[in-house]
């Protein structure tokens, strides 16, 4: 890692609380832990880079099941092992910037970051796959959602005892997490999001405070994730269009638009 803090090198009413700092990040893990896939699981028993001599008792075998009485494949138990490896790479910004306006004061927090790279392979053998950009990836444990860049942006104002912020969060548009294996895939990302968040704050006392506001100002809805820009053959002729129908909510607001009420009293 490397990092920097820049405060403003002038004096004058509007510029000398402006401050930067910026945070370059290059991390690299070797035998990540993560569970299995079922499609890992398989490979590792059947294999012969994991399994040379294809031995039914070997450790990689203990969890692929097979039916009584015709062999058929059973139940695949997964389980976590070291077998993974991903790099990252990338750059964090943050600006503060604060100054008298009219009767009160303006504040700015605006927090960038930019994914330089992100490869994961799920097994040593495996090459590593660029996940940038997508809604990958799905291994080594490591959260969903590789967006190139987001954003986001709180504007603040007070006067008195009265203090309001306006939050808005940005997050780009994303490709589906198919894309980084096959970038022929007619499965769908999604575009650009964004949040507003609305709150306030109003002190009765040096000691009382308080507090209110609205998340999702604009009650806006998740998007439809990996969705197939290809109609489904068993589809009727002008359907919608077939696939997974779904999102995440550890990346999108799921509940909409709320309204909360909240005080602060110190004694």
């Amino acid at each position: 890692t490397l990092g920097a803090v820049i405060d403003s090198p002038w004096e004058g009413e509007m510029t000398k609380s402006l401050r930067l700092s910026i945070d370059y990040y290059s991390i690299k893990v070797d035998d990540a832990i993560g569970p299995q896939s079922v499609d890992v699981a398989q490979r590792q028993c059947f294999d012969p880079a994991f399994n040379p001599t294809f031995d039914v008792n070997n450790a990689y075998c203990n969890g692929v099941n097979r039916v009584a009485n015709d062999g058929a494949l059973g139940n695949i138990l997964l389980t976590y092992y070291n077998n993974g490896r991903f790099e990252t790479s990338g750059v964090d910004t943050q600006i503060d910037w604060a100054f008298k306006l009219g009767p009160g004061h303006f504040t700015l927090n605006s927090v960038f970051s930019y994914l330089i790279s992100l490869k994961s392979a799920e097994l040593t053998s495996d090459p590593l796959v660029e996940f940038a950009g997508s809604l990958g990836p799905t291994q080594n444990e490591l959260n969903a959602g590789s967006f190139s860049w987001k954003m986001l942006n709180t504007f603040g104002y007070s006067i008195d005892r009265w203090s309001a912020s306006l939050q808005w969060q940005h997050l780009p548009s994303i490709r589906s997490v198919n894309y980084p294996s096959n970038h022929a895939t007619t499965i769908m990302g999604t575009g650009s999001y964004d949040l507003i968040g609305l709150s306030g704050s109003f002190a009765f006392a040096k000691d009382a405070v308080v507090r209110f506001g609205v998340e999702n100002l604009l009650d806006k809805a998740p998007p439809i994730l990996n969705r197939n820009s290809v109609a489904s053959p068993f589809a009727l002729q002008g359907g919608t269009f077939g696939g997974a129908n779904s999102s995440d909510p550890a990346l999108y607001d799921f509940i909409g638009r709320r309204f909360y009420v909240g005080a602060t009293v110190k004694f």
